[in-house]
């Protein structure tokens, strides 16, 4: 279907246009899965009514940018959720699929726009939902019910509900241009000054001439201002009902009728993610200018002439009103997850569709807030993830009922916060991974199998690149990229992978994550005259051990923590220092997909913020580095993983070699 882009937008329009195709679209991913709940009949009124006025606005703003199959679709669905609400028509099962299929062509047309591809093709779906509505239904009806509202008639309904009140009407047309868009002044700023006027009682844009403008009705608080500095700015004003003609209604004119009328103005400024990227290297860099005055202070106070009171004082103050500022920065980038979640039952669908599968999805947690930034990143492996459960966990309902299970089986994401880290799990109840198959197709590839298979060396081997059990691709997987994709990107994120997966009772991912990336709390440690910076979210406990109390067993150093083995990873042997004398090292706990682990450095020094540099350079990625930083003294600080230091002492020790048999990290020395 040919697209009709005749119409020249400008990119500031063009934004406002994918934000709102945004806004809509996530309304019609949530009502479409709370339908899917089986609600109660008024409960699925209301939804459906929410669902018909999300098409129809979206049918107007695609229309707006000419994208005609989209507009055309969300048309047809619109009428047929038409009859859903006047309760000429019942929701069937195919009409439920035809809902959610309509939403996702939409998703995707919208983004094959704005990627300038071939919209997908919708013809057989706009034929579904006209099978659904059969004229002679609707010709029968109509003679019946009473006519549908139009557009213009609402229009007039709403104007005169309004001015019965006793609220003056005006009608405000605002025509953008390049030159206003350079001065600041787009639709976003004109809705917003409006919104302050009045009520915003009706919006929508007008196309005419080759040209956009957009129509607000809006129903003023206090008398006419001066709209001579509004016409300057592109817009004219007409009035539509004059406060002198008002029909008041007797009951309406009370005090707190404005108040009642006002209630809902909006205050919400979309941000461009890239400005909100700005602001946050804006307070990396204080974090790094802090730290310098932190350190010139501290040579003044080694003098005995400089009364640095005074100085400290400020210090303490800044760095308070810092933290406040870095926690509001933090806080303008948080999302909810649900702006994943809320696209898997869509997924599901899809996978399921052609096979006899049965897939129950349960979601918890689904307003668990992380950055933007990493919420963007996710998406790829979740999919990932939810891919594989569908196409290798779960199996067809007669292998399920054989198995003493449900025919039905079920998926469930679950995310929550702890502390600045966030902890995602995936899981499914089916037949898990059978650890043998996995085995033989490593061997296939020429990967070296450990002895024992336990979930974290099977995890280590289904992230392999190019790894996959299927021996020919299918729409859901098979492809050998899925798990190296969820892996890399984890560990890109600063995040962990850890794996649960019990044979014929199904198998759970978990996925830890920073809140943040750019800065965040560190613990500075020192190790044979170095010092490092270990994220703080990554570290349950601190302790002090004695040398004397340490055991080895098998090329494994354990100590006895209240009652339990802990295994112990020597930095100083990592990275090849030589030994310390210490007689108490400090030793960090951290929980890793084996279970905790304690990881041995000669002392603490404190605490501190850190901006967080990437080492995106593949050419100088190393295991067990996830970054750089300073202090302000100009030097640079590598930022450990312990997790990632931990696996590889693992593996060091499977393989029999010690350290001064294998590559060891390398660290220059100051």
């Amino acid at each position: 279907m040919e697209e009709n882009n005749s119409i020249l937008l400008t990119p500031e329009l063009l934004k406002d246009f994918y934000a709102e195709c945004d806004e809509h679209l996530g309304i019609l991913r949530q009502g479409i899965v709370a339908l899917e709940q089986g609600l109660d009949e008024s409960v699925q009124a209301a939804i459906l009514e929410k669902l018909f006025r999300s098409f129809h606005s979206l049918k107007g703003i695609v229309g707006m940018v000419g994208i005609r199959s989209a507009e055309h679709l969300a048309h047809r669905t619109e009428d047929y959720l038409r009859e859903l609400t006047r309760r000429t028509l019942s929701l069937s099962s195919s009409g439920m699929d035809a809902l959610a299929e309509s939403v996702q062509l939409l998703e995707q047309t919208v983004a094959s726009y704005r990627e300038n591809q071939p919209p997908p093709e919708v013809a057989q779906l706009i034929a579904l939902l006209d099978s659904l509505v059969p004229t002679a239904t609707q010709s029968t009806e109509q003679k019946s019910e009473p006519k549908a509202e139009s557009p213009e008639e609402a229009l007039q309904r709403k104007i005169k509900d309004v001015a019965a009140q006793g609220f003056p009407v005006w009608k405000c047309t605002f025509v953008p241009s390049p030159a206003l868009n350079e001065r600041g002044i787009n639709v976003n700023d004109i809705r917003e000054r409006l919104s302050h006027l009045g009520e915003i009682v009706h919006s929508a844009p007008r196309i005419g001439g080759g040209t956009i403008a957009f129509e607000f009705f809006i129903a003023l608080r206090d008398a006419a201002p001066d709209f001579a500095d509004w016409q300057k700015d592109g817009i004219k004003f007409e009035q539509v009902v004059a406060a002198s003609t008002v029909s008041v209604r007797p009951h309406a004119v009370t005090p707190t009728a404005p108040a009642s009328l006002f209630v809902s103005p909006s205050h919400v400024v979309r941000v461009e993610l890239a400005r909100l990227d700005d602001l946050m290297r804006i307070a990396g860099e204080l974090v790094i200018q802090r730290a310098r005055l932190e350190e010139q202070i501290s040579k003044f106070a080694s003098r005995s002439d400089v009364d640095t009171r005074g100085l400290n004082e400020v210090h303490l103050g800044f760095g308070r009103q810092f933290r406040e500022l870095r926690e509001t920065v933090m806080r303008l980038r948080m999302v909810p997850i649900a702006e994943i979640f809320d696209r898997l039952p869509f997924v599901i669908r899809d996978l399921t569709r052609g096979t006899t599968k049965k897939v129950a999805l349960e979601i918890r947690g689904q307003q668990t807030e992380l950055d933007k930034y990493v919420v963007e990143r996710l998406k790829d492996p979740f999919l990932h993830l939810v891919r594989n459960a569908v196409s290798h966990g779960i199996e067809d309902p007669e292998e399920r009922i054989a198995a003493g299970k449900p025919a039905e089986a079920t998926l469930t994401l679950f995310a929550k916060t702890s502390g600045e880290t966030v902890i995602i799990e995936i899981a499914d109840d089916g037949r898990g991974i059978d650890r043998a198959k996995v085995a033989k197709r490593a061997e296939q590839m020429g990967v070296t199998v450990p002895s024992t298979l336990d979930n974290a060396a099977i995890l280590d081997l289904i992230c392999l690149p190019g790894f996959s059990t299927r021996d020919e691709a299918d729409r859901a997987s098979g492809r050998g990229v899925g798990m190296a994709v969820v892996s890399n990107t984890l560990r890109e994120l600063g995040g962990s992978l850890f794996m649960d997966a019990q044979e014929g009772r199904g198998t759970r991912f978990t996925l830890r994550l920073p809140l943040t990336l750019l800065i965040t709390e560190a613990l500075i440690v020192s190790s044979g005259e170095q010092k490092f910076a270990i994220p703080q979210n990554s570290v349950e406990e601190v302790l002090q051990i004695e040398e004397t109390n340490v055991k080895r067993m098998a090329r494994v150093e354990l100590v006895s923590v209240r009652g339990s083995a802990l295994p112990l990873v020597r930095l100083r042997e990592l990275f090849g220092f030589p030994q310390s004398q210490k007689p108490m090292p400090s030793v960090l706990v951290s929980q890793t997909d084996r279970g905790r682990v304690g990881l041995v450095v000669d002392r603490i020094v404190g605490q501190r913020q850190v901006v967080v540099r990437s080492l995106r350079d593949p050419l100088i990625h190393v295991l067990g580095i996830i970054g750089a930083t300073e202090l302000g003294d100009g030097r640079p600080l590598l930022i450990l993983d312990p997790l990632a230091l931990s696996r590889q002492n693992n593996q060091r020790a499977r393989s029999g070699a010690s350290v001064r048999d294998t590559d060891e990290i390398s660290v220059t020395k100051e």
